[in-house]
């Protein structure tokens, strides 16, 4: 049978422990003129009802909630759930609570997640948008939407070409071409890079990156680099087709997208008899590895360390809650290449262990 009784409140406290609701109120907000005997009675009281304060109610009468909603389109990339993790903690560290929205790579739940933000009167919103590539003139449904009800938001781990949105991110096209320094510069001369979704500002810039070091470092007469689709990798992993997809093996060197790609591609080298980096050098972006430490060792491009995206974010969106008519900001952090042991100088294509 169904409880239909409602929940505690302030009237409810305030009859159990004899004083008014004004008392309660402001004995439970920490008042500190009231006499610490009081306080702990009230309090005491309020446990005992179960009582939990509204914070909705609150924040519609303060106009200020202190929740920061995070807007998210993938949450089981793990670069994205540590990030959210270390968001969570800088925020909590403010005095903010954390709710995460996820819109699973669709355009039309991130802008109802958008719309839900704001019905809960959020703060503010840190937004990792799924569809970044858009003319200024267009901007991002969502973006606007938060804007038009004055929510302050700040887009993270990317850019958007929306000229009046405050970004964090890394410096995706410098990331691209570190990576491909670093592999020329081991003496590879034939890569494999697989792209990331086309719809992400990130890919297009550590494609142009990449492709820009490997023409500085590399002759052009001995040289090549293969493309693939984002389309057909994920496609692929889906179908437990990737080692069809990185085949024929005439690279020596493999870039990917990101580190959730390149450690599928490492599994499916490994599967196939090849040994990384002997036979195969494997370069991710994200740096994943180096916060969660159960997962294989894998050489990466990630922001330089003392440069956090969750506290750069943090601080943007608590200057723009403070500041509502400050410039915007387009932070971008450096990067480094973090060796992790999957990347050395070549050796002769096709070869297996079995070969040897």
């Amino acid at each position: 049978m169904l409880n239909h009784k409602k929940r505690p409140t302030l009237s409810t406290v305030a009859q159990r422990c004899g004083y008014s609701v004004n008392t309660v109120s402001r004995a439970l907000r920490g008042d500190p003129k009231l006499p610490q005997a009081t306080v702990q009675k009230i309090k005491a009281a309020a446990d005992e009802t179960g009582y939990i304060p509204n914070r909705l109610a609150s924040s519609l009468r303060s106009h200020e909630s202190h929740v920061v909603a995070i807007i998210i389109e993938d949450i089981e990339n793990p670069h994205y759930s540590h990030l959210m993790a270390r968001i969570e903690q800088e925020l909590q560290i403010r005095g903010y609570n954390v709710i995460i929205l996820c819109n699973n790579k669709s355009l039309a739940s991130e802008k109802e997640l958008a719309a839900l933000a704001v019905s809960y009167s959020v703060s503010g919103v840190l937004l990792f948008p799924q569809d970044s590539v858009k003319t200024a003139n267009e901007g991002s449904s969502a973006v606007q939407l938060l804007q038009a009800n004055h929510i302050p938001v700040v887009i993270v781990d990317r850019s958007i070409r929306q000229q009046d949105i405050d970004c964090v991110r890394v410096d995706d096209e410098a990331g691209g071409y570190l990576a491909g320094k670093v592999l020329s510069q081991l003496g590879h001369r034939h890569f494999l890079f697989l792209a990331g979704p086309r719809n992400n500002t990130s890919q297009p810039l550590r494609q142009k990156g990449f492709l820009q070091a490997v023409s500085d470092y590399c002759p052009a007469t001995n040289r090549s680099v293969r493309i693939t689709e984002e389309n057909d990798c994920f496609a692929a992993i889906r179908s437990g087709q990737l080692a069809r997809l990185l085949t024929p093996r005439d690279y020596s060197a493999l870039v990917c997208f990101n580190d959730e790609v390149a450690y599928y591609c490492m599994q499916a080298l490994q599967d196939e008899g090849y040994r990384i980096p002997q036979d195969v050098s494997l370069c991710g972006f994200d740096s994943i590895g180096s916060d969660i430490r159960f997962l294989p060792r894998l050489s990466s491009i990630a922001h330089t360390k003392g440069y956090s995206i969750a506290e750069y974010a943090v601080k943007a969106l608590m200057n723009r809650i403070e500041h509502p008519a400050a410039a915007r900001q387009d932070i971008v952090l450096p990067v480094s290449y973090y060796d992790g042991g999957t990347c050395a100088g070549p050796v002769r294509l096709h070869r297996r262990p079995s070969d040897v």
